[in-house]
């Protein structure tokens, strides 16, 4: 049975994921309301709803629930606490930014250029600040970065590159299943990953710092 310390320690480190999840679903939905593009892994997921013929949000359920309950036998350490927080909040996040942005923001056909590229480079940025300030915590990871990880312990290389391949492999499965893509698609597959490895040694003390951890962190 787990000490009140050990408790006490997991409890504090999902409730720092918490807020990453609920701002970058404000990245996400930024990222979107130009219509020039959705993350990678929405894409390979619209592309399953187009070959199922169910809706987005039944075909990422059920997608996601597969990933969680597969590397949950297979990669016990890529799946927790903070898999679960992702899978359950990411989207009702995502639906209350749309719902706040949607008076704030045109719509799409009277959007500006540079209105567009503005939303995608700061969903973009959001989205990127946000990753590398959660990975850190090491509780379970959302599937895109379940995938990552596996990704960059196959090729032995960093969590960036292994993102990069994985957004590759998923993009063209998408776009192969008759999913829409963008640039914003594209920004995510060739720039989050680089960027991403480079933001992380920056932002790891400050979060060990808010999750109440050390580099002697308990799994």
């Amino acid at each position: 049975m787990m000490d009140k310390k050990i408790i006490l320690g997991y409890t504090r480190r999902l409730l720092a994921i918490i807020p990453s999840i609920f701002f970058c679903a404000l990245g996400v939905a930024l990222l979107v309301s130009p219509e020039w593009g959705s993350d990678p892994l929405t894409t390979f997921e619209i592309g399953l709803s187009n070959v199922f013929y169910v809706q987005l949000g039944t075909a990422a359920l059920v997608f996601e629930g597969i990933v969680f309950f597969v590397f949950l036998i297979i990669r016990r350490d890529l799946v927790h606490l903070g898999t679960l927080a992702w899978c359950f909040l990411i989207g009702p996040f995502e639906n209350v930014w749309l719902d706040f942005l949607a008076p704030i923001l045109p719509p799409v056909d009277a959007m500006s250029f540079g209105l567009k590229v503005g939303c995608i480079i700061a969903g973009s940025l959001i989205i990127i600040l946000t990753l590398a300030y959660y990975i850190p915590i090491g509780l379970g990871y959302q599937s895109s970065d379940i995938f990552a990880f596996a990704m960059a312990d196959l090729l032995h290389k960093s969590y960036g590159i292994g993102l990069s391949v994985s957004y590759c492999i998923l993009f063209a499965l998408g776009v192969f299943m008759g999913a829409s893509w963008g640039i914003g698609t594209l920004i995510a597959v060739f720039v989050y990953g680089p960027v991403i490895d480079r933001l992380l040694p920056y932002f790891k003390p400050y979060t060990y710092k808010i999750a109440g951890m050390t580099d002697e962190k308990d799994d």
